[in-house]
């Protein structure tokens, strides 16, 4: 069994079976894929390419045009190819959310963008039969680029730095990577991917703080004033699949595995 990581960069990768093949999804050399076959190709680039930028032109240039450029490609050496979309495109819902729940979001660059590609490849689906869509919620690791709150967070408690952030008490949908990675082995059809309940961000980063024995009010100072870019809200998955437990202990290990 042969398969894929394009992206071999994303926080995703970091979770997938070692002996999955990664390659960077920068300047990809087909001509080197040609004779070859895989089982599975999972699409894992610009995961990161969120919110930083608000650059039109580069979200529809990766995440839609290359994006699709990169399916045509593999589309008829694979057998099955996973993209990755977003929640977001359902972040001005209250309540639980499905895969049949109509989007309803509130506008970026980068959201426009996803929508964009799942609409295309939804549209096109009997050219694209092998090709399935898949929802993470938010999802955080010590692999966090600069510039994200977990990143600042993560960083601190690796490194026992003091840090400065803005507001984070608010609720989400969090699960964790390696639980998007076994949904993306075992999935047959698209789907949303959530931990399945709310999560107060702020009591999640203070018990991370209260196990490695340091105090949150020492560490992390909160500019209450400063508000998320986008505004969500209080919507998550309606399939439950990771207590808040697992979700901390899962967290914890990826700390101790750098720490």
């Amino acid at each position: 069994m042969k398969n894929l990581i394009v992206g071999n960069t994303s926080q995703l990768s970091h979770y997938f079976p070692d002996d999955y093949e990664r390659i960077s999804s920068r300047n990809i050399n087909y001509a080197h894929y040609y004779n070859k076959k895989y089982d599975n190709v999972y699409l894992c680039f610009a995961e990161q390419r969120t919110f930083i930028e608000d650059d039109t032109n580069i979200f529809d240039d990766i995440n839609f045009k290359y994006t699709i450029e990169v399916i045509n490609f593999f589309k008829p050496i694979s057998n099955r190819i996973v993209v990755y979309s977003t929640s977001e495109l359902w972040n001005n819902i209250d309540g639980k959310i499905n895969i049949d729940t109509s989007y309803n979001y509130n506008y970026t660059s980068y959201i426009k963008s996803k929508e964009k590609l799942t609409n295309f490849i939804k549209n096109q689906r009997k050219y694209n039969q092998n090709v399935i869509i898949l929802y993470p919620f938010n999802f955080n690791t010590p692999y966090r680029k600069n510039g994200f709150l977990f990143n600042k967070i993560f960083d601190s408690i690796i490194n026992k730095k003091k840090i400065e952030i803005g507001n984070i008490d608010f609720n989400r949908d969090l699960i964790h990577p390696s639980i998007i990675i076994e949904r993306s082995i075992k999935c047959k059809k698209d789907e949303i991917i959530g931990s399945g309940h709310l999560i107060n961000v702020k009591n999640f980063i203070k018990d991370l703080y209260k196990f490695f024995d340091m105090d949150f009010d020492e560490y992390v100072t909160e500019k209450s004033e400063n508000y998320l870019k986008i505004i969500r809200k209080q919507y998550y998955s309606d399939e439950i699949t990771c207590t808040y437990e697992k979700l901390l202990e899962l967290t914890i290990k990826d700390i101790k595995k750098i720490k």
